[in-house]
């Protein structure tokens, strides 16, 4: 399901902070999205954009932070945001 879904990008990210320390956009979008795949700079640009953040920035991955990198994410991959601001919500509280 797409809750499902959101649920395990969620809680990838926050293995990816605690087993690679990663805790920037920057270094998390890296791992995401590696630049052998990707443009994972003008990525992490694009999720640090919409985030109001610089891509060297550390993030503290709480509930709402983690919401808004997730549906950063979700966005840049999609083109769009399909998702609901609710349904997101409801899937980050779960991991955390």
């Amino acid at each position: 399901t797409p809750q499902n879904g959101i649920r395990a990008l969620a809680k990838l990210l926050l293995n990816y902070r605690k087993v690679h320390g990663l805790r920037t956009v920057e270094s998390l979008i890296a791992r995401w999205a590696p630049s052998n795949e990707n443009d994972t700079r003008a990525y992490a640009a694009a999720v640090a954009r919409e985030l109001g953040v610089p891509p060297q920035a550390g993030l503290h991955l709480d509930q709402p932070t983690l919401a808004a990198l997730v549906t950063a994410i979700i966005r840049h991959e999609n083109g769009q945001q399909p998702y609901s601001a609710e349904l997101i919500g409801n899937a980050v509280r779960e991991v955390l």
